[in-house]
């Protein structure tokens, strides 16, 4: 259990109970406790006046993707745990919105290149340029990345949205990077309602859109479950035991126990949820 509330404006130190980082779209990042009782615990402002999305990787270092509305207009801010101050701020390139790092802390951002193409470009821990650029496919006209994430092997995976159906009848997929070729594969889901994505240490590939978190089973493209919400699903996230957390644009965040698809724990913090990501614990 997470200790009680701190002061306006601090961070939980390293170590101790994981949290829930909140992004905010209005400014910040909020730290909420998690457990039966989730209520907030910190807060970082130094740095991210506008915060798209975030990411916390197996190290506890936090980033933010911020939209600063001046030059430089976004940038990835880097925060050690427990800390107020970004270490490093990295200058983007391309205008995107998400943000994703993987266990060597390479950090994955997402964004459009000059011929309009929708691209993954991977920065190597500390550099300002980045080493490699992923061109991500389509699936409509209509269509845009919508979330970041890892499977268990390390291959990085890029959920999409669509506003209209494709001319397979859905409105989201999920690519996964393939190491060799530099290249996409689809993983062929089937019954994706949009792109907001996560996985667990089992292996579990949580796609989520409009009112619905599909649940597929590690290599499997038909869903093992479901978990259906009351309002638009905006962000998403997943513990490592499957603990999943749900944002969505009238209900807050709804918290559901590995295996469920109904919960009574939800909390609606003071902010426009811009991303969802869980410290280690």
């Amino acid at each position: 259990m997470a200790s009680a509330p701190m002061a306006q404006g601090a961070h939980r130190p390293a170590g101790g109970s994981q949290d829930l980082y909140i992004g905010n779209i209005e400014g910040g990042v909020l730290l909420y406790s998690t457990g039966k009782n989730p209520h907030q615990v910190g807060d970082i402002t130094d740095g991210v006046p506008r915060v798209t999305d975030v990411w916390v990787d197996q190290k506890g270092v936090l980033y933010a993707f911020t939209d600063n509305r001046a030059y430089p207009y976004e940038t990835i801010e880097e925060f050690e745990p427990g800390a107020q101050t970004p270490f490093f701020s990295l200058v983007l390139r391309h205008y995107g919105g998400l943000v994703a790092a993987d266990a060597q802390q390479n950090v994955y951002a997402q964004g459009a290149n000059g011929q309009a193409q929708q691209v993954i470009d991977v920065y190597p821990q500390g550099s300002q340029k980045y080493a490699n650029e992923y061109v991500v496919p389509l699936i409509g006209r209509e269509s845009g990345i919508a979330g970041l994430a890892f499977d268990s092997t390390g291959a990085l995976l890029v959920g999409e949205s669509a506003l209209v159906k494709t001319q397979r009848g859905q409105f989201g997929a999920v690519f996964r990077l393939d190491a060799g070729s530099g290249t996409f594969v689809n993983l062929n889901l089937q019954r994706a309602h949009g792109g907001l994505i996560a996985t667990d240490a089992a292996g579990n590939l949580y796609v989520g859109g409009q009112t619905v978190v599909s649940v597929y089973a590690p290599g499997a493209t038909s869903p093992s479950r479901f978990v259906r919400t009351k309002s638009q699903i905006t962000a998403l996230t997943a513990a490592s035991d499957g603990t999943l957390y749900v944002d969505t644009y009238l209900g807050g965040i709804t918290v559901y126990r590995p295996g469920r698809g109904r919960s009574k724990n939800s909390f609606v913090p003071q902010a426009q949820v811009s991303g969802l990501a869980l410290g280690p614990g």
